[in-house]
């Protein structure tokens, strides 16, 4: 999406009012915008130049309530079109090579004496994810290079429930022992008995490497020990925000099954959801850009007082950087949170199985570009 005040700095097409445009307009817009981008941007197909070619130009219908937002620029930051350009390859390229070719002023941010260039900022969308990409003036290229990697490939590995070794009983031996024993009692240990039980027992021995049953107690998980339920934790809780590096719903839902019990899925997701909406933006949703743990205290290890499962309980608090990126320009925030998590042993390994915000503020919002 391009505003009305970017378009005026690149491409000079009269208009009828300086601070709208008119769908009678929008046709020689769109052409002088083709003609500019034709010109000085390029992209790189596996070494090859790549023309772009015109798939589509529409004029969005502004939000006049943000004008008071801009200024500056007023309606000019409002109006906007919104622009595709395709580059056509036969098959998937392993390497993109963009070159971004124009910057005009920052009116945004610049003044008297200072008026820096734009700095593009966009989004790369590869193999379900986004990647925030910047151009500038001094670094105007970006190579994308195809890794074959997804965002499951991403999430930080956690570490393993270890059962320990279960402990096998000699269930055949103890019988026949004990049916040797009975014999011997019944018969009030004489002769044959003795002979009997003997040989019960001599029995018994040789078949002790057989016959052996695990007993189903001693084949629990073994809990860990304070440091390592931190070591659980902490990855299993960034891999939470690194599921909504996804773009699809179905695919975030599967990429924070790695991390959440089936039972929280949907809580947790509407949790972590609410936290990246934006509504000064909006409603929009903004792009996790960083996670910060500030704090963390194990509080239990043991029998969960919930469901009765073995896992534990921590105490934690941590930031999360949003970003929430328009045509040029992005709306950054900070959050912080504490709540308490239970995390639980599952077949699938240590999973988040309960969560509770206890805290939750905004500790910035810095909405870069408000002041245009």
């Amino acid at each position: 999406m391009l505003n009305l005040a970017f378009v005026d700095e690149v491409v000079d097409v009269p208009r009828e009012v300086d601070d709208d445009l008119h769908p009678v307009e929008v046709p020689w817009v769109r052409e002088a915008l083709l003609e500019h981008f034709l010109e000085v941007n390029q992209v790189e197909l596996d070494g090859t130049v790549v023309e772009a070619v015109d798939a589509g130009f529409e004029m969005l219908e502004p939000d006049l309530t943000l004008l008071p937002l801009f200024p500056r620029m007023g309606k000019k930051a409002l109006v906007k079109v919104q622009m595709v350009l395709d580059y056509p390859a036969a098959e998937a390229p392993k390497r993109v090579r963009m070159v971004w070719g124009t910057y005009p002023p920052d009116l945004a941010v610049g003044g008297p004496g200072f008026m820096p260039t734009v700095t593009i900022r966009a989004q790369l969308f590869s193999g379900g994810i986004v990647t925030p990409v910047e151009f500038t003036e001094d670094e105007p290229e970006f190579t994308w290079h195809a890794t074959g990697k997804t965002a499951t490939d991403l999430m930080l590995p956690v570490p393993q429930a270890v059962a320990p070794e279960p402990i096998q009983y000699p269930l055949v031996s103890s019988i026949i022992a004990l049916a040797g024993m009975i014999v011997l009692f019944r018969r009030r240990f004489d002769g044959m008995a003795w002979i009997s039980a003997l040989g019960a027992i001599g029995v018994a021995a040789l078949l002790l490497p057989y016959g052996r049953v695990a007993l189903p107690f001693a084949t629990q998980v073994e809990l860990p020990a304070e440091a390592e339920a931190r070591d659980i934790f902490l990855p299993l809780h960034a891999n939470v925000y690194r599921a909504f590096d996804y773009t699809a719903e179905s695919d975030i839902y599967d990429a924070l099954a790695r991390s959440v019990d089936g039972s929280m899925l949907d809580e947790l997701y509407e949790q972590v959801y609410r936290g990246l909406i934006q509504q000064e933006q909006g409603g929009a949703v903004s792009r996790v850009q960083e996670v910060r743990p500030l704090d963390l205290e194990v509080v239990a290890i043991g029998e969960l007082p919930d469901d009765g499962r073995l896992g534990f309980l921590v105490d934690a608090r941590w930031q999360v950087d949003g970003r929430v990126t328009h045509w040029g320009h992005s709306h950054d925030r900070t959050n912080e949170y504490r709540a308490r998590y239970a995390v639980v042993q599952t077949d699938a390994g240590w999973r988040i199985g309960g969560s509770q915000i206890l805290e939750s503020l905004t500790v910035s919002a810095t909405p870069e570009g408000a002041g245009g």
